[in-house]
């Protein structure tokens, strides 16, 4: 299997009681911690679309970290490598700095599943209906979220550059 992400000695996949195969805590992860760095190839959102009908799931594997632009795999077909086994929560223990860094957003206990939210990294995707059981479960994930301002202050300091060249774009700013 070729490696091209960077997880946390402290992380293993196992599987999920309610969305197949995820990260957990091993040890204890403190808070701001360093879990994971994504790695990968850049594709366009063509090349996405395409690959992802001979290469089933090859869409749900990627992040956006542009617009019109993707990290994913390093090529169509390659097993997915541990750091990309990171399912949503809408109470996400996780949160994603600059585009390809995941850091803890509170110290973790030991067996957690460890989630972020994807809408932090995402301002359009396919919609799919979200199983992570929080409270605060907001029922379908779509790539939306990054317009609604208490969404933002939610996710201060975890939302990707992607979303936040989206905001700044929205609202007539430059960056």
């Amino acid at each position: 299997m070729l490696i091209h992400s960077w997880l946390s000695s402290k992380c293993a996949v196992l599987t999920s009681p309610s969305q197949g195969a995820g990260v957990f805590a091993m040890a204890p992860i403190s808070l701001g911690e360093l879990v994971a760095v994504w790695g990968g190839k850049v594709y366009t959102t063509s090349e996405i679309a395409d690959l992802a009908v001979i290469h089933p799931n090859f869409d749900t594997h990627t992040v956006s970290v542009a617009p019109g632009f993707h990290l994913g795999p390093v090529a169509p077909g390659a097993e997915i490598d541990d750091a990309e086994c990171f399912n949503h929560s809408c109470q996400p223990n996780l949160g994603v700095q600059g585009q390809i860094v995941l850091v803890a957003r509170r110290a973790i206990n030991t067996g957690e599943e460890l989630t972020f939210d994807y809408d932090t990294t995402e301002t359009t995707a396919a919609p799919f209906e979200c199983r992570c059981g929080s409270l605060d479960c907001r029922g379908v994930i779509d790539g939306s979220r990054w317009k609604d301002p208490a969404f933002r202050k939610w996710h201060s300091g975890y939302l990707s550059w992607n979303v936040m060249e989206a905001v700044r774009q929205d609202s007539g700013q430059r960056g």
